[in-house]
């Protein structure tokens, strides 16, 4: 057996000077072949203060900007895409008279006894005199009045009154709609007299419940539960995090680094949510995952690079001298590993609809800003306290460490280990093979106590005339034409009902089709089905509705997911390419990437649609998953798992490059790795469990789901995979067409120069 001594002696200690140099000329590496962004941090070092000061700004800004962040995500998520059931929702959008609604089911005694009756009556008296308030509906005669603010436009006429009364008859419907063009605090001075009033009624009638609900409100909970989680899941992410980095360094200052680090990103990423805010509608996912990419991401490189620096500082480089070396070798991966997890995350804008563009774009832009961080913000903060940021002994490795013998006992059995894990994960990865995609918007992301969620099913359940699941015709005709048209799909066998057709604004109108009741929802589906293939010849319509909009969205992600998928493979193999100079390298990690990302999926599965473990979890299943939730997972998940392979990697590589053979090369690269690598694993886990410990689905589904692929990342594939498979490849992972060989070599000489990585 080959002993670690065969190692060479890391290329650092002899091309660079030691010592207490100033940190200029060659005693700090800052020379023609140094990287810029070793000379960047230098800059930094010697204007730490400025850097500092420049980074509180940014993170006052970010602060500032949180409010006007919120208030900009409730939207809908289908504001921008191309299919007919968004251009119908916006076409009914554009024409109403009213903007906000705000709905109430009141229950407890029957709808016609005369109390519930007077009381109903007279909150309708007192809604329709609240300023802005332009109709109400309840099962009385409606009381409607034209809109101030749009007196050329007819408000929408009132269902009819048996709408209104839930099957039984024990509960009414009650819905307030508010004028356009409020501005915001007009809106919400109006919305709070509403709900005022309406809560009123349980007070003045004893027995009865009021329970307030409807996609507006559902949007504005989500939207407030989303902060909320974020808020929460910052408070146990930060100090677990700090204790954990603080036993790993053993300092306080050393393990305030990465937290100061993570703070700025997230501060910094909610700037850039604002500037985003201004081309792209904002969904609830878009602040929870720049929020929790950006704390992992800034975490883990702020780690790595500060565990390098303490090294170079420990092998008797000053400060200036440290912190160049760190960055021509950690900062090198750091930088890949970033531009890694940006481009998978850009692939997401291969789709038409913005809101995977807008999720893609505030999360990549997050990356830069924890990239920024790593490069200018941990360099500053290291040399602001350069005597409370202590040395740490070399990470040479002995070649005797757990994770040195595990990558030997892989190498003596290389195929079986491959084939064994590899097995394994497709099996972990087959529960996805029976996915059902489904639409988690509005209320089902929330827990089933919240108010809104409560509404919801206590309108699917007593009143089903107005589930969710209804089939909307919207038609640029009259009323009258369009229920002619309508009427023959009346007693179809996925028809429950057909209701009457109603003005929805000028020269607009619109009708409902209750589908027929099934938990698969698949009546709904085929009227939708058969109403788009039977259209009338003489006039023009849309059909939508949450059915409609299920159909069309599953479609793009079946349609559009193989072309961002190749996408994101494309660039990442490109940046591989360039980092490795070596061909089956990046593929061999694409593909181990995909292996660990079934298992995730089929995670997602058993536990989100079979519902295993969802009460430990403290979950809520809606029998499938988020139709966006697989393909952000993807973009997410493979960036973020790159992360490790590009540590690793380069750990290999430049122990490779300064002579050591294949084998001994993977041994010690794995050993000398494992430290920080777990490490960063084990925090990015953190992130993400807070994360998970959240009460929207989306979240829970997005977190539990990056946990288990960073946790077979860390442990089957860099474990296992990666030293099996580059022991049965040998010299084919080196390979490279000759005409890029020199090119390659040239783009590496610099971090070859300035000693091996920590990780």
């Amino acid at each position: 057996m080959r002993r670690v001594t065969e190692v060479p002696p890391r290329p650092a200690d002899t091309d660079t000077g030691r010592g207490t140099g100033t940190g200029t000329g060659t005693r700090t590496g800052t020379g023609t072949g140094t990287p810029v962004s070793a000379r960047l941090a230098l800059a930094c070092v010697r204007h730490h203060r400025i850097v500092l000061l420049l980074w509180l700004l940014l993170l006052g800004a970010g602060l500032a900007a949180v409010g006007p962040v919120v208030n900009r995500l409730d939207r809908q998520p289908w504001s921008v895409a191309p299919h007919e059931s968004v251009r119908g929702n916006r076409l009914l959008d554009g024409v109403r008279s009213f903007e906000g609604q705000i709905d109430a089911v009141v229950a407890g005694m029957p709808v016609a006894d005369p109390r519930f009756q007077r009381e109903l009556m007279a909150a309708k008296r007192d809604l329709s005199a609240v300023p802005d308030v332009i109709a109400v509906t309840a099962p009385t005669a409606p009381t409607t009045r034209s809109a101030p603010s749009a007196p050329s436009t007819p408000s929408v006429p009132s269902a009819p009154s048996d709408s209104a009364v839930s099957s039984d008859g024990g509960a009414a419907l009650l819905s307030v709609r508010l004028g356009r063009g409020l501005p915001d605090g007009v809106r919400q001075k109006a919305e709070a007299a509403v709900e005022s009033r309406v809560r009123d009624i349980a007070r003045s009638v004893p027995g009865v419940e009021v329970t307030l609900g409807g996609s507006d409100r559902a949007r504005r909970a989500v939207a407030e539960r989303s902060l909320a989680d974020t808020r929460r899941s910052e408070l146990i992410t930060l100090p677990v995090t700090l204790a954990v980095v603080y036993v790993l360094f053993g300092g306080l200052v050393a393990a305030s680094v990465p937290v100061l680090a993570a703070v700025c990103t997230v501060g910094a990423g909610m700037l850039w949510l604002l500037i985003l805010s201004r081309w792209y509608d904002l969904t609830s996912p878009a602040l929870s995952t720049t929020t929790m990419v950006g704390l992992a991401l800034a975490i883990d490189y702020s780690l790595v690079t500060v565990g390098r620096f303490r090294e170079e500082r420990a092998a008797g480089h000053d400060v200036a001298a440290a912190v160049v070396r760190t960055m021509a070798t950690a900062g090198r991966a750091v930088r890949f590993a970033a531009l890694v997890v940006a481009a998978a995350l850009c692939g997401l804008a291969a789709f038409p609809s913005d809101f995977y563009a807008a999720i893609g774009l505030a999360a990549a832009g997050t990356v830069a800003l924890s990239l920024a961080a790593a490069l200018t913000l941990t360099p500053a903060l290291l040399a602001a306290f350069p005597k409370r940021i202590g040395a740490c002994a070399a990470a040479r490795g002995t070649g005797y460490g757990a994770f040195a013998r595990l990558a030997r006992w892989t190498r003596r059995h290389a195929l079986p280990a491959a084939v064994g894990v590899g097995v394994l994960l497709l099996a972990c990865a087959t529960p996805f093979l029976r996915v059902h995609l489904v639409s988690p918007v509005g209320e089902q992301q929330l827990p089933p106590a919240a108010e809104a969620r409560r509404y919801a099913d206590i309108v699917a359940e007593r009143f089903p005339q107005h589930r969710a699941d209804a089939v909307v015709i919207v038609a640029r005709t009259d009323p009258a034409r369009l229920q002619q048209w309508a009427g023959r799909f009346a007693g179809g066998r996925d028809v429950e009902a057909v209701g009457a057709a109603t003005a929805a604004g000028p020269g607009v109108s619109l009708v409902r089709m209750v589908p027929r009741a099934d938990s698969e929802g698949g009546p709904a589906d085929r009227l939708v089905q058969r109403v788009r293939a039977d259209r009338p010849a003489d006039f023009p319509v849309w059909v939508t509705g949450r059915s409609a909009l299920d159909i069309d969205f599953r479609a793009e992600v079946v349609d559009h997911a193989p072309r961002a998928a190749a996408l994101i493979a494309a660039t990442t193999f490109v940046f591989l390419l360039l980092m490795t100079g070596s061909v089956l390298l990046p593929l061999k990690a694409i593909a181990m990437n995909t292996l660990s990302l079934g298992a995730s999926f089929g995670a997602l599965v058993l536990v989100f649609q079979d519902g295993w473990g969802a009460g430990l979890l403290g979950v809520h299943t809606l029998g499938g998953l988020g139709y966006w939730l697989p393909v952000v997972v993807f973009a997410l998940a493979f960036g973020l798992s790159m992360d490790y392979e590009v540590f690793l990697l380069s750990r290999i590589q430049e122990l490779h490059d300064s002579g050591v053979d294949n084998d001994l090369a993977v041994e010690v690269g794995v050993q000398r790795s494992a430290r920080i690598i777990s490490s960063s694993a084990a925090l990015m886990c953190v992130v993400f469990i807070g994360f998970a410990t959240g009460e929207l689905l989306v979240m829970k589904q997005l977190a539990i789901a990056l946990t288990v692929a960073v946790v077979v990342d860390a442990t089957l594939v860099r474990c296992v995979l990666v030293p099996a498979t580059m022991t049965l490849l040998r010299g084919a992972n080196w390979w490279a067409p000759p005409a890029l060989r020199l090119r390659f070599r040239t783009l590496r000489s610099p971090a070859r120069g300035a000693g091996t990585m920590d990780a």
